[in-house]
C-alpha cells in the first residue's frame, strides 16, 4: 500500500546506496548498481536523477562523471553560463531531463517553452538537428552569448538529442523503484518471494 511506504526512510536509501539492488526495479543492472553505489542516494529526487542519468543521452555526453564529482564534493559544480544555474542547480550543473533542454533552448534563443520543445524534438533527427543549429546559433549570439559558450552549450544539446528522460516519466519509474527497495530493506523474505515468483 503506497500510503504505508514512507519516502523518508533512511534504511531504504542506505540499501540503494549500498548497491545491493538486485531485484529492485530499474536499478538492478550492473551499470545501475555501480552508479547508485558511487552516487549514494539520499532522497527520492536523487532516485529520479539516477534513473535519468543512466540513459544514452547523458552517457554519450559524459554527464555522469561531472554529476558524481560535484555530488561527492570532488569538484565544484560548474555551469557553462550563469543563466544555466537556475535550470541545472538541482542536478549539479548537469543536463539530465528533457525539461532542462527545453529551458536551455528557451533561455539562449529567447523563445517560449513551447517553441523550445519543438526544437528539442527536432534534435532527434539529423535534418532537424541541422535546422535547429542553424536557427539556434544566430539567436543565441544576438542575445549576447559568446560564441565559445554557444558552441559548448550546443555540444551538450547535440549529444543529449532526444535520448533523455522527461522528468515526470522518470518520477513514475522512481516510485516502484523506491517501493521495491523499501520492501527489500524491511521485508526481504516477502520481497524475494515476489521476485522469484515473477522471475524464477
Amino acid at each position: 500500500d503506497e500510503a504505508q511506504v514512507p519516502f523518508d526512510d533512511p534504511a531504504t536509501y542506505a540499501l540503494i546506496s549500498s548497491a545491493r539492488t538486485l531485484g529492485v526495479f530499474q536499478i538492478e543492472s550492473p551499470g545501475q548498481r555501480e552508479l547508485v553505489g558511487k552516487s549514494g542516494i539520499e532522497d527520492f529526487e536523487e532516485i529520479i536523477t539516477d534513473i535519468s542519468l543512466f540513459r544514452p543521452g547523458p552517457v554519450k555526453s559524459d554527464m555522469i562523471t561531472p554529476y558524481l564529482e560535484a555530488k561527492q564534493g570532488w569538484k565544484p559544480v560548474r555551469y557553462l553560463h550563469d543563466d544555466l544555474r537556475p535550470i541545472l542547480e538541482s542536478t549539479r550543473g548537469v543536463v539530465v531531463f528533457h525539461e532542462q533542454v527545453i529551458e536551455i533552448i528557451a533561455t539562449f534563443a529567447r523563445v517560449t517553452n513551447a517553441e523550445a520543445d519543438e526544437a528539442r524534438r527536432a534534435l532527434g533527427d539529423p535534418d532537424g538537428m541541422a535546422q535547429v543549429r542553424h536557427w539556434f546559433f544566430p539567436r543565441a549570439l544576438a542575445h549576447g552569448y559568446p560564441l565559445p559558450v554557444v558552441e559548448t552549450v550546443w555540444g551538450v544539446l547535440e549529444s543529449f538529442a532526444s535520448f533523455g528522460f522527461c522528468k515526470a516519466h522518470a518520477a513514475a519509474f522512481a516510485l516502484p523503484t523506491y517501493q521495491s527497495a523499501w520492501l527489500k530493506a524491511h521485508w526481504p523474505a516477502h520481497f524475494l518471494a515476489g521476485v522469484l515468483t515473477h522471475d524464477p
